[in-house]
């Protein structure tokens, strides 16, 4: 809006209509020195307000910001219904006005614009309704503290917040305009037409500026395609995974957290959903889904994005009644328990099994060279004497820093982002000292990330998280680096006699994010 300032319409020119005797027109008033006459006519029949009150403004008309009422002075028109509801204003000037009707806390709006080739306006049938109200937000000028929002035609204007939110209230029922305005220089920032709901609040989110454009995208997403042969049958409510990549998704064209990211059904409804992961640097995000009933495994969603000024989708909680052996299905994997006593790991199916291995790893500190001996790994399988069922790992060894004994396997053929991981768990004991280390050894450069730890003497449960891997020294690079590149768990031993190792298990990702 350019140059929209305050206009002291038409005083001291027609204020009220002439009365008439028609039957069918209502009573109006006039002022004495009205001299400016139109040749429009308008013609409102009000179903259910009998001698409803009515005023009449142009919508140039902006309210003074202070807040205080538009006196009587303002308004083009003035009058109320007669006996059967009618309102009948001849001789209406030109231009866009907005009609206001009410009656006790019930209220109507009309806009409207009368013009030399459009004389007439005229609505046969109106119904009063209890008033409403509209909240939403603009975009306030990097060099002012806020912004107004004016509702042309019926005298109101509020101040937004420093965020450009607003909430008008007490609105006539009925469609309205809606515009904002920079504080400085007066341009229009926001502009748009609704339609107030009766005794509610609508909420209008962002209003674009007049010209202003946004390239919302979208994708389908099939559920059927999220369920994996190793989750079947599945057992509902359940929880899939959207995973997204550089692949399938054009990450530069949303917002960098994902918050403008919705997910709906057919319907246009929000999908119960959670963003476990979203790093738009890596190009990597995992979106947990709700599964409510059998009949959604076959739903066709469709996923949108790139609204910059959308709302965030009230993130459900997704594994909200899943029965606790469903979350763990869905939300671990186990990579030892040794109870097979094979020389394989212990990742499910349809992950592929690697060996486990122990090693001797002595180091040579005068030429930073070292030598490896692999040992026997099945002969250090047995049952624990000190409480865990089943079979343990036991190592016994001799090993003072540098050298150490190596206990690992191959978890992944490739590297996948293990972003949303919550935590490993270990079970351990012994004497000496251990570290837990998440690594890569398809590479030259040898990434890891370290858990440093003393053993004790009885079984102790170690739940780390990825934060906790922040053992620093020589190559070992923290989880920020190396979460994205890991290939092999490892357990290094050294400065004691013996480690016993029992049920390592991931919580946070599934099968799915070992592929």
């Amino acid at each position: 809006m350019n140059a929209l300032c305050k206009t002291l319409v038409l005083a001291p020119f027609a204020l009220f209509c002439a009365c008439t005797n028609s039957s069918t027109a209502g009573s109006t008033t006039e002022t004495e020195n009205a001299i400016a006459r139109g040749d429009g006519v308008v013609s409102i029949h009000l179903t259910d307000g009998a001698r409803a009150a009515y005023r009449v403004l142009p919508n140039s008309f902006v309210a003074d910001t202070a807040g205080t009422a538009v006196p009587d002075s303002e308004y083009t028109y003035i009058g109320e219904t007669d006996t059967a509801g009618y309102i009948h204003i001849k001789d209406h000037l030109e231009g866009t006005f907005t009609i206001e009707i009410e009656k006790g806390d019930s209220a109507i709006a009309f806009q409207y614009t009368l013009s030399k080739e459009t004389k007439e306006f005229a609505i046969r049938n109106a119904r009063l309704a209890a008033r409403g109200a509209v909240k939403g937000a603009v975009s306030v000028p990097q060099e002012a503290e806020h912004a107004w929002v004016h509702v042309p035609g019926v005298g109101r204007v509020v101040k937004t917040d420093t965020l450009g939110n607003f909430l008008i209230e007490g609105l006539p029922s009925g469609k309205l305009s809606i515009v904002s305005w920079n504080v400085q220089t007066q341009d229009t920032i926001a502009e748009t037409t609704v339609e107030i709901p009766a005794k509610d609040t609508l909420d209008l989110g962002h209003i674009l500026a007049p010209g202003e454009t946004i390239n919302k995208q979208s994708k389908s997403v099939y559920a059927d395609s999220l369920i994996s042969d190793w989750m079947r049958p599945l057992v509902v409510p359940a929880v899939v995974t959207l995973r997204l990549d550089s692949n399938n998704f054009d990450f530069a064209s949303a917002k960098g957290d994902g918050s403008d990211v919705h997910l709906l059904d057919k319907d246009g409804n929000e999908v119960p959903m959670q963003i476990d992961l979203w790093d738009s640097t890596r190009q990597n995000a995992s979106i947990l889904v709700r599964i409510e009933n059998e009949k959604d495994t076959s739903a066709k969603w469709t996923l949108e994005w790139g609204d910059p000024y959308a709302k965030q989708q009230q993130q459900a909680d997704v594994w909200e009644s899943v029965s606790d052996s469903v979350w763990y299905a869905l939300n671990s994997v186990e990579i030892f328990n040794f109870d097979s006593k094979s020389i394989y790991n212990d990742l499910p199916a349809p992950l592929s099994k690697h060996n486990w291995y122990v090693q001797l790893h002595a180091v040579d500190t005068l030429t930073d060279s070292v030598t490896v001996t692999t040992l026997n790994t099945t002969t250090m399988l047995q049952s624990d004497t000190k409480g865990r069922s089943g079979s343990v790992m036991h190592l016994e060894y001799t090993a003072d820093y540098p050298d150490y004994m190596v206990i690992g396997t191959r978890i992944a053929s490739k590297t996948h982002d293990w972003g949303r991981m919550d935590s490993i768990v270990v079970w351990l004991r012994g004497d000496g000292d251990y570290e837990i280390i998440l690594e890569n050894l398809d590479t030259e450069l040898n990434y890891k990330a370290s858990y440093k730890g003393t053993a004790k003497s009885s079984w102790e449960r170690l739940s780390l998280r990825p934060e906790d891997f922040s053992y620093t020294i020589r190559d070992y690079h923290g989880w920020d680096i190396i979460r994205d590149k890991i290939t092999h768990f490892t357990v290094f031993a050294y400065n004691g006699t013996e480690i016993w190792l029992d049920n390592v298990r991931i919580y946070g990702v599934n099968p799915d994010d070992f592929k």
